[in-house]
C-alpha cells in the first residue's frame, strides 16, 4: 500500500513538472500585471529661444501664405495687411524693445493653397530660415496643418484668418488667433434677424465640406436653436462642386425664410449666381460668410449681388484706437493711400496679428520668447481690429462680428445699430433688384 502511494505521488509531482514547465511564467505576468497602466500622453512641447544671430539687425517674421490656387484672393488681402503693418512700423523706427529697435523683415513663402505646401514652407521657416516669429496662412484648415508644425517646434504664430476651433482642440501652447471663431460667426445674423418685421422663424442651412465651413455651420444651427429659428434644410456640399441645382430644389419645397450659406469667396459667388437666376422662390434674407463682402464678389456678381447679406469681422466704421495705427480711421486712409482700395477684414485682421506681436514685443525688457509669449497671454488690448484678449486656448474671446448688405451696389454696414449706416432691405421682394 505503501509503495503504490508513492508510485501515485511520484505521478502528481512530474505530471505537475510537465504543466509548469509548458505554461508560461506565471509569477512574472503576475508582477508585470501588476504595474500601474500608463496612458500614452503627448509631452508638453519646450519653447523655442529666439535664435541667436551675430550682429542681429531685425526681427525676423516668416509666414506660408496663398499667392496662387483657390486661395490666391484672400492670400493676397493676408500678406497686404502684414506688409502694411511692417512699413508703417519701418516707417516709425522698428519695434522698440528694452533699449533697441529693431526694423520688422517679413519671409513670405507660397503654399499654392496646398496643406503639405503649408507643412514644408513652416518647417523651412523655423529650421532652415531661422525666423523669430511665425504669422498665419489663410484659411483654417491651412492654420491647422501651419499650427501642427509649429506647435512640434516650439515656435510662436499669432494669426488671422483660421477661424475654426478646431485648430484650438488640439490644446496647442504657442498658437494665437485674433479673430472671432467661426462658431460664431452666424450669431450676430440670427441676433438681428429676431428684430426684424415680419420675424422670420424658420431658415435653410448649406455648408461647404471644408474645415471652416463645417465649423460655422455647427455654430450656425446652435445658435439658431438657441434663438428659437426652425431648421427646415440642412445640407453639406461637395468642395469641388459649384452645381447647386438640388440646393435650389429643396430651398424651393421647403420655402426658409432665411437661406444660410457658408463657403468661401468662389463657392459664395456661384451659389449667388445660380440661386439669383434659377431659384423660383424668394426668401426674406440671404446672408454668407466669405462673399458679399469682397470687391471681388461684387465685381463678377454685379446686380446679382443686389441686397445679399454677408458677416463680417470688422468694418470701417467702427471707431477702434490702437496702440500702433492710432485708430480706425487713420489705418483706414493709410491703406486706401497705398494699396488704393479699401481695407478688406482679411487686411485688418492680419495687421492686427503684427500689433499684437508688437505690443507684446514692446513690454519685454529684452528679445525674449519667453516674455513675448507672457505677455500675449496675458493681453487685453484695443487694437484697429478691435479688442483682442485670448482665453487659455489661445482663442480671442473678446470680439463681435459685423453684418453687412449690398445696397445699390455698394457694401453698406446693417449690424451691429451703432455702427449701422443703412437699415437692412427686409423682406426682399425679389432676388437682384435694386430698390430706388
Amino acid at each position: 500500500m505503501k509503495k503504490f502511494f508513492y508510485i501515485v505521488l511520484s505521478i502528481l509531482i512530474t505530471a505537475l513538472a510537465i504543466v509548469l514547465a509548458l505554461t508560461p511564467v506565471w509569477w512574472k505576468k503576475e508582477k508585470k500585471r501588476g504595474k500601474p497602466l500608463v496612458l500614452n500622453t503627448v509631452s508638453v512641447p519646450e519653447l523655442r529661444p529666439i535664435p541667436v544671430k551675430k550682429d542681429r539687425k531685425s526681427i525676423v517674421f516668416g509666414t506660408s501664405v496663398s499667392l496662387s490656387g483657390r486661395f490666391a484672393v484672400e492670400g493676397r488681402r493676408t500678406r497686404e495687411g502684414y506688409e502694411f503693418w511692417k512699413d508703417w512700423v519701418n516707417a516709425r523706427g522698428g519695434i522698440k524693445v528694452g533699449n533697441r529697435r529693431y526694423p520688422v523683415e517679413i519671409i513670405f513663402l507660397d503654399d499654392r493653397s496646398d496643406s503639405e505646401k503649408v507643412r514644408q514652407n513652416v518647417r523651412d521657416l523655423i529650421v532652415n530660415r531661422r525666423v523669430d516669429f511665425l504669422l498665419g496662412p489663410f484659411s483654417s484648415s491651412l492654420t491647422l496643418v501651419a499650427s501642427e508644425t509649429s506647435e512640434n517646434y516650439g515656435v510662436i504664430m499669432v494669426e488671422g484668418c483660421g477661424a475654426s476651433e478646431i485648430i484650438f482642440t488640439r490644446n496647442p501652447h504657442f498658437t494665437f488667433a485674433v479673430l472671432t471663431s467661426a462658431s460664431f460667426y452666424m450669431k450676430s445674423f440670427f441676433e438681428m434677424m429676431c428684430l426684424q418685421k415680419p420675424t422670420p422663424t424658420t431658415y435653410a442651412l448649406i455648408v461647404k465640406d471644408r474645415l471652416f465651413s463645417r465649423s460655422v455651420g455647427k455654430g450656425a444651427r446652435l445658435w439658431a436653436a438657441k434663438i428659437g429659428f426652425k431648421e427646415v434644410y440642412y445640407g453639406v456640399h461637395p468642395l469641388n462642386c459649384q452645381d447647386y441645382s438640388l440646393v435650389l430644389a429643396e430651398i424651393e419645397k421647403t420655402r426658409p425664410d432665411l437661406v444660410v450659406f457658408s463657403g468661401h469667396l468662389q463657392d459664395s459667388i456661384s451659389f449667388t449666381s445660380q440661386l439669383v437666376s434659377e431659384c423660383k422662390f424668394t426668401p426674406k434674407a440671404v446672408v454668407m460668410t466669405l462673399g458679399p463682402t469682397q470687391e471681388l464678389y461684387l465685381e463678377k456678381l454685379g446686380k446679382y449681388a443686389e441686397n445679399m447679406m454677408g458677416v463680417t469681422q470688422w468694418v470701417e466704421q467702427s471707431n477702434y484706437n490702437c496702440p500702433v495705427f492710432g485708430n480706425t480711421r487713420r489705418y483706414v486712409e493709410a491703406f486706401i493711400q497705398k494699396y488704393g482700395h479699401h481695407p478688406t477684414y482679411q487686411n485688418v485682421q492680419s495687421s492686427a496679428c503684427g500689433v499684437v506681436y508688437q505690443v507684446a514685443l514692446q513690454k519685454c525688457r529684452k528679445l525674449d520668447a519667453s516674455e513675448v509669449l507672457e505677455n500675449i497671454r496675458s493681453m487685453d488690448c484695443e487694437t484697429v481690429f478691435g479688442r483682442i484678449k485670448f482665453d487659455a486656448r489661445g482663442m480671442n474671446i473678446a470680439k463681435k462680428m459685423a453684418v453687412i448688405q449690398i445696397q445699390n451696389g455698394r457694401r453698406h454696414t446693417i449690424w451691429p445699430l451703432n455702427l449701422a449706416d443703412r437699415p437692412a432691405v427686409y423682406p426682399l421682394k425679389s432676388l437682384a433688384k435694386v430698390e430706388q
